[in-house]
């Protein structure tokens, strides 16, 4: 039987199109460290958490460091970020030239909060790929890896969730995909993403090589 063509592609943000994630750790590291003097690892909280919901994610290390975290830390992050991100955001290599290359109707769908992807993709210029077509967890209350905010973006998109390819880098992307019933293309240069043998997943490493591989269910 063949396979379900792919008619409409859904993009990840952080740590797929933009390289955010070890800045998003960065940040709450160096905030942990002014707040209470506890010393993190980013690379080690980028390993662990990524892909999850940011607020789950902080009360873990909460727990973890017997801290109690400020009611204004999130808000105080966020602004952290956003003044980061401008200075030294920066696309994944050749995601660009992918998007460009990839004539299908597209999206982004992310855990991150709007303003956070807002300031994420207008700092790289990738916003114009997208316009109104970026879709956040925090609108719908609902954070992968349930599968909603996919069934959000393709119905967006006018797409049978069947026929839309998610380009993803992390664990609960891949399985959100994969109970959203999608193809799932997982960026993974680092090795970071898991078994996940249940899914239709196809790695790969290089931004370059994306166009030809989504081709191939065209």
């Amino acid at each position: 039987m063949a396979a379900t063509p792919i008619t409409a592609v859904i993009f990840d943000c952080d740590g797929t199109l933009v390289d955010s994630e070890l800045l998003n750790a960065r940040g709450v590291a160096d905030l942990f460290a002014i707040d209470h003097g506890v010393d993190l690892d980013a690379l080690a909280i980028e390993r662990e958490f990524r892909g999850g919901k940011f607020e789950a994610m902080i009360d873990t290390l909460a727990a973890r460091h017997g801290v109690t975290v400020a009611d204004d830390f999130t808000t105080r992050y966020r602004e952290y970020m956003y003044d980061l991100f401008s200075r030294a955001l920066e696309p994944m290599p050749g995601v660009r030239d992918a998007i460009e290359a990839i004539d299908l109707p597209k999206c982004v769908a992310s855990s991150g909060p709007e303003k956070k992807l807002a300031v994420a993709l207008e700092s790289t210029d990738l916003a114009r790929y997208f316009g109104d077509l970026v879709f956040s967890a925090y609108t719908i209350g609902v954070w992968k890896p349930e599968p909603a905010l996919f069934f959000t973006a393709a119905a967006a998109l006018d797409v049978p969730p069947a026929e839309c390819a998610v380009i993803e880098d992390s664990d609960a992307g891949v399985e959100a995909a994969r109970r959203a019933g999608m193809r799932v293309f997982g960026y993974d240069p680092h090795g970071a993403i898991g078994e996940h043998p249940d899914a239709k997943l196809t790695r790969f490493s290089d931004f370059r090589d994306l166009p030809d591989l989504l081709n191939r269910y065209r």
